[in-house]
């Protein structure tokens, strides 16, 4: 298990150490989103989709994923009532606990522990169960947060981002093109250079100067992401009699995953609690090195 993380741990601490010595400027990391956003993934998801067995996996893939986003929803506002939080921290708090870092750490870990089988299904689960739900729900816990009456959602925005476009593209190709192998060859390397890229990216970007004061409630989001709700998900699962298969497997580890980079970034830009989102991201990443070894281990003994 450490041989499988050992890459992981190192893109993430090249970046992290990056920053922390200047080799790079501040927004250096900005290029490299965005190279991952509009080359790097879409070629992943284009050489996933087209080796990819589509079958009844795919549905509960889809199915689970928004079960547990709506779960989560539900379980951390009544969380949040207990803990008396004002709206901003409450919606801050619904969002971090919500939705999960399921491609920039998610499809590094399905490398290392699943390999490119369970890396496929993880594209699946990144685009249908992680990156729609936070795109179609956030709105509404951010204006819940921000007090206001009126929910707007860009489609414009969803319907437009490459990795989503290409995820729509490549299935409607899939069963009527042959693509030659040595475009696949070029699709596999190019798409591969997402798992060092994004953990570099992640790694220059984590800050820790806010954990302290949150401590406690940053703990809360992390327990209920990386631990209460898979661990439910995976009784669930035993109770239904499901067979853990890869794509169960699969799921199973994007569900574990640490909070949202994305979801924190709306978090800061609707002004609510931005201590809690940038501190439950960096604590949850340095976690995430601990509790998802755990859960694999856990997972591959059912």
């Amino acid at each position: 298990m450490l041989e499988n993380l050992f890459s992981v741990i190192l893109y993430f601490s090249l970046g992290y150490f990056s920053r922390k010595k200047g080799i790079f400027k501040e927004d250096a990391s900005d290029i490299l989103i965005k190279f991952i956003i509009y080359f790097s993934f879409p070629a992943l998801v284009i050489y996933n989709i087209y080796h990819l067995k589509v079958d009844s996996s795919i549905f509960f893939i889809v199915f689970t994923g928004w079960a547990v986003v709506i779960f989560s929803i539900f379980l951390s506002f009544f969380v949040g009532k207990l803990l008396r939080f004002n709206k901003a921290t409450h919606a801050s708090f619904i969002m971090m606990a919500t939705f999960g870092n399921t491609s920039f750490l998610g499809f590094p870990f399905q490398l290392a522990f699943f390999g490119e089988e369970g890396l496929r299904y993880a594209v699946i689960f990144d685009q249908l169960a992680s990156f729609l739900p936070v795109s179609l729900l956030s709105p509404f816990i951010l204006a819940y947060g921000q007090g206001s009456k009126t929910i707007s959602i860009d489609w414009k925005k969803i319907i437009t981002f490459p990795p989503f476009v290409t995820l729509v593209f490549a299935f409607l190709i899939k069963p009527f093109f042959s693509i030659p192998e040595f475009v696949l060859n070029a699709l596999h390397t190019l798409g591969m250079t997402v798992i060092p890229l994004a953990l570099f990216s992640v790694g220059f970007n984590l800050r820790f100067s806010a954990v302290r004061e949150r401590l406690r409630d940053v703990l809360i989001v992390l327990f209920i992401k990386m631990i209460f709700v898979p661990f439910v998900v995976v009784l669930v699962l035993v109770f239904l009699g499901i067979e853990f298969t890869l794509p169960v497997k699969s799921t199973l580890l994007e569900i574990a995953m640490p909070p949202m980079v994305l979801a924190s970034i709306f978090v800061i830009g609707a002004k609510l609690d931005k201590d809690l989102a940038v501190s439950s991201v960096g604590l949850g990443i340095i976690a995430s090195f601990i509790t998802v070894p755990i859960f694999v281990w856990i997972i591959n003994h059912f």
